[in-house]
């Protein structure tokens, strides 16, 4: 998703950017030091006063740090400048994408509501969401495969993730009742969220069989 596309090339490889690139944790820290200011400048004052209680800048610049560790190995650059516009970019995506997120959830329109206490019908409305949001090709499968495929799934996700799906989509708690017991804002919520359903479709994709009809 933040490959990189058309970013200036200069100068030699920087030490830090090729560590960073490599996995160094270290390294990659250095360069958010040097260059997280480019995506703080990005995102402020870019908040709308509406949301602006549920979501704050620093929301949006962990979620990019966060994004920035997992898909560097994806960056070709060789010189610190396409870094910070690289930086920048997933800043600006992720803001945009939160308050979009913001919007649909006021409207109603972020899950189908199920019964919480229906726990396999949980599971087959939150398959059906993925399937109706993915290009993925897909076959019927059985009401049981599905919530089998969707168990092992969501059991390969980060802790942070399991945890929103489970107690957002499956369990049917409010945004705000997730937020409390992670210590987030909604804001941060939902991008953690669409993180966990962008993991999920790619970890289903290969070997899942999503519902349909």
């Amino acid at each position: 998703m933040f490959a990189e596309s058309g970013l200036p090339v200069e100068g030699p490889p920087g030490d830090d950017l090729s560590r960073a690139v490599d996995g160094d944790r270290a390294a990659f820290v250095s360069l958010l030091k040097r260059h997280g200011p480019v995506a703080r400048r990005a995102v402020r004052g870019r908040i709308p006063p509406r949301w602006q209680s549920v979501l704050s800048e620093e929301d949006v610049l962990q979620q990019t740090y966060a994004d920035a560790f997992v898909h560097i190995r994806q960056l070709t650059a060789q010189h610190e400048s396409s870094f910070a516009k690289w930086l920048e970019t997933i800043a600006c995506h992720n803001l945009n994408e939160v308050l979009k997120l913001l919007a649909a959830a006021k409207r109603g329109g972020l899950r189908k509501r199920v019964d919480p206490a229906a726990n396999d019908e949980s599971f087959i409305a939150l398959h059906e969401w993925l399937a109706a949001t993915s290009t993925t090709p897909s076959r019927h499968a059985a009401r049981g495969e599905a919530k089998a495929a969707l168990e092992r799934a969501i059991g390969q996700l980060p802790e942070d993730y399991q945890r929103v799906v489970w107690m957002y989509d499956l369990e049917g708690r409010t945004v705000e009742q997730v937020a409390e017991a992670l210590q987030r804002s909604p804001g941060a919520v939902f991008m953690l969220r669409a993180r966990a359903h962008e993991r999920l479709r790619e970890l289903m994709g290969h070997t899942s069989e999503f519902l349909s009809g």
